[in-house]
């Protein structure tokens, strides 16, 4: 491989590094959602979130189309924006955020935060590479770490957090690392699949893909709601104009932007590269919650991330080291 090829190389990898770090900034910002709009359920959290998202994405596709004069996609390739859509972004983050509410955020951030070594594990299955040799040291660190943040981050202890709200809200989050497993590892396979199809405009088929599922949910929404003067009179919930903006926001930064970034990193890096920095989701998370709590997290949730991202960072180099044998 010539110099000019190999400096080639390394600019497209410093590019889609920093596409996936931009992803995972703005999806850092989903976690403490439900803390910031508090007093509203996840049904509308991700009702708001999915319009906000859906209706930008349309406007921007439209855009394109107006700018390019390009055909809309077949319906098949519309079939497989709603399906991906689906899994990550009904699924995932309607998961996510009803455990963030029945669990602990900071729980919740860090079993999605085994997404980082989930990728390349389920690709070394899928290649039947995998083994336990390997995998098992840095398995073992990261399920030490959870444990470590499953008693620090409830107030009673891991014997406290016990109770069937919680336990519910954890199973919640293994749903939601579920769904997003799948959707990274399928949503590069269409980009590979689809070679003419931009980032930005794979983002807004999934955006739009999101608008009937955000239709649902605002119905299941308003045939749950409770009577609107009591709900407008719970403390420390912020107004429904406030909620509105949030949401809105929230779904165009955490849908959409963070979708284009992640596409257009899935175009540059290979998917075990990508899963791996995914761990910047959970620096972000936790960043983000305990500076909206606007405490220090407890010594064991440090302890616990710690353990954590450096599981994931071991599990990382040996599959690397793995990688490097086998081009030799």
């Amino acid at each position: 491989m010539t110099a000019a090829a190999d400096a080639a190389n390394e600019e497209q990898r410093t590019a889609g590094i920093a596409w996936a770090i931009a992803a995972c900034l703005f999806w850092g910002g989903a976690f403490a959602a439900p803390l910031v709009l508090t007093g509203y359920s996840a049904v509308d959290i991700s009702a708001g979130r999915f319009l906000g998202a859906g209706l930008f994405s349309l406007i921007v596709l439209a855009a394109l189309r107006l700018k390019t004069g390009q055909n809309l996609p077949t319906l098949p390739v519309w079939w497989v924006a709603f399906y991906l859509s689906f899994l990550g972004g009904f699924v995932y983050f309607a998961a996510m955020t009803a455990g963030v509410q029945r669990a602990n955020a900071a729980i919740v951030t860090l079993i999605i935060g085994l997404l980082p070594i989930g990728i390349p594990l389920v690709a070394q299955v899928r290649d039947g590479t995998f083994s336990w040799r390997q995998s098992g040291p840095p398995m073992s660190m990261m399920f030490a770490g959870l444990l470590l943040v499953h008693g620090g981050a409830h107030p009673g202890g891991l014997a406290g957090a016990m109770d069937g709200r919680y336990l519910s809200g954890i199973a919640l989050a293994v749903v939601a690392l579920l769904a997003w497993l799948i959707f990274a590892l399928a949503n590069t396979r269409e980009l590979e699949r689809l070679p003419t199809m931009s980032a930005v405009q794979w983002s807004c088929l999934q955006g739009v893909a999101l608008l009937p599922m955000a239709a649902l949910l605002i119905g299941v929404a308003a045939m749950t709601s409770n009577d609107a003067a009591s709900v407008t009179a719970e403390a420390g919930k912020p107004s429904f104009l406030t909620f509105v903006v949030l949401s809105t926001g929230l779904g165009i930064a955490t849908s959409w932007l963070a979708m284009w970034c992640w596409n257009r990193a899935s175009q540059l890096l290979p998917p075990a590269m990508a899963g791996q920095l995914l761990v910047f989701e959970t620096i972000f998370s936790l960043t983000y919650v305990y500076g909206w709590i606007g405490s220090w997290p407890p010594v064991s949730v440090v302890l616990g991330a710690a353990l954590l991202i450096g599981g994931v960072v071991l599990g990382l180099r040996a599959i690397n080291r793995k990688a490097a044998a086998i081009e030799q």
